[in-house]
């Protein structure tokens, strides 16, 4: 299946109400009660701030913005809407990357992939105002990470909560005004979350259909909800005054991750992000920033019914999904200054990705064993784009266009 899709002219613009000179003291009373008006988005820059207690980043987002909500399944990896929208409506990006989920029922979304204390500030664009990205259309949630600085710093971090929740995390950065480099480890878990009656999973599931299933076996019914492990290592390196590369690598462990409703868990989670960046600030008049980026992110999650009274005893009969997914892409752009003082941005962008899953069986479940579920399936789409900004006083003007041709073919 072949699809070619151009984008009409985009226009967002914001403005931020402030008081006119001539008459600013008589109506200061009146502008300080104004709330400030953001017309193209939300910039949210204390994600990983004291207060937000929760690696979870779906939460930390409900918690910030208003025009985020959340869909709480499990006790980690949760999923948003934003503004009505959901699933891959709304584009997820990590530093520029994409990144996507493999398990159908979105037991691993893509902000479940990078922790609060790795991020440096969020930016939320509501609507399809992103001519750059493919893919953003109810809107765009672009991640930032923390980047390594000069000197050495270091920070230690422990979180305790409710239900033996215990987090713990580490940051080690430093170097040169030539080279930088910084890690970042953390491992948290915890045990079943409780109802407003003190149910926990288990007790959850028995109590909407004694019946069922899908209830856990007694051995397994006090498992803890998930442990989950990151590590991420930069190394960013000023090749001349004028050229830099940064280098990024992310990697996501989680296991026995419980979603009580669900017929199956998430036996692990594991997630790889790698990503390229070489930017050339001031070539000339006709480039003022030329930037190259590649990143690859890969998605192994399998979930099985082991704990489940429908594994049958000593899970015999267990029944695996397994998923895989895999985004690579490669973006260049250009931007540059006009005598007008409009800023001029061309670019060209380029992704695959491939998709594909199978159930695994043991027992009376062997029968399903290779039965494909989601075919080996590549999607690729190459674009080109062009941007326009001026700032007119108090206004921000854009204006946008891109390109796009999209392939799905099976593997």
């Amino acid at each position: 299946m072949k699809k070619k899709q151009i984008l009409p002219f985009v226009i967002c613009s914001s403005l931020c109400a402030t008081g006119v000179a001539a008459d600013q003291e008589d109506k200061k009373e009146d502008t300080e009660a104004m709330p400030e008006m953001v017309v193209q988005g939300t910039r949210l820059n204390d994600i990983s701030g004291k207060e937000v207690k929760s690696a979870d980043l779906a939460e930390a987002l409900a918690k910030k913005s208003a025009s985020v909500s959340l869909v709480r399944r499990s006790g980690i990896a949760n999923d948003i809407i934003l503004r009505g929208q959901k699933k891959d409506n709304i584009n997820i990006l990590i530093d520029g990357g994409k990144i996507y989920g493999a398990c159908p029922n979105r037991m691993d979304p893509p902000t479940s992939h990078i922790l609060t204390n790795n991020i440096e500030s969020v930016e939320i664009t509501e609507g399809p105002y992103d001519v750059e990205n493919f893919g953003t259309l109810s809107g765009a949630v672009k991640i930032t990470t923390k980047e390594p600085e000069e000197g050495m710093h270091g920070e230690v971090s422990l979180n305790v909560g409710s239900w033996n929740y215990l987090k713990g995390a580490a940051t080690l950065t430093g170097g040169t005004d030539r080279v930088r480099a910084m890690a970042s480890i953390s491992r948290e878990s915890s045990d079943q979350y409780e109802d407003g009656d003190g149910n926990d999973f288990a007790e959850q599931i028995e109590n909407y259909d004694p019946t069922s299933k899908g209830r856990y076996q007694d051995k397994y019914r006090d498992l803890e909800a998930y442990e989950k492990s990151t590590f991420m290592g930069k190394l960013f390196v000023d090749i001349t005054e004028n050229q830099e590369l940064k280098l990024s690598y992310t990697a996501n462990r989680s296991d026995d991750v419980l979603y009580p409703s669900s017929p199956m868990d998430a036996i692990y989670d594991d997630s790889d992000i790698f990503d390229v960046q070489y930017v050339i600030s001031d070539l000339g008049i006709w480039s003022r920033e030329l930037s190259f980026q590649y990143y690859n992110s890969q998605v192994d999650h399998p979930m099985s019914n082991r704990y489940r009274l429908s594994s049958g005893p000593g899970s015999v009969n267990e029944k695996t999904h397994h998923l895989e997914t895999e985004m690579q892409g490669a973006k260049v752009k250009n931007s540059w200054d006009l005598s007008d003082g409009t800023v001029m941005t061309v670019g060209l962008d380029f992704s695959r990705r491939n998709w594909d899953g199978a159930f695994e069986g043991k027992g009376m479940a062997a029968k399903i064993d290779g039965f494909v579920s989601i075919d080996d399936v590549d999607t690729d789409n190459a674009a080109i784009f062009v941007e326009a900004e001026k700032n007119i006083e108090s206004f921000n003007l854009k204006l946008g266009a891109r390109y796009d041709d999209t392939t799905i073919e099976p593997a």
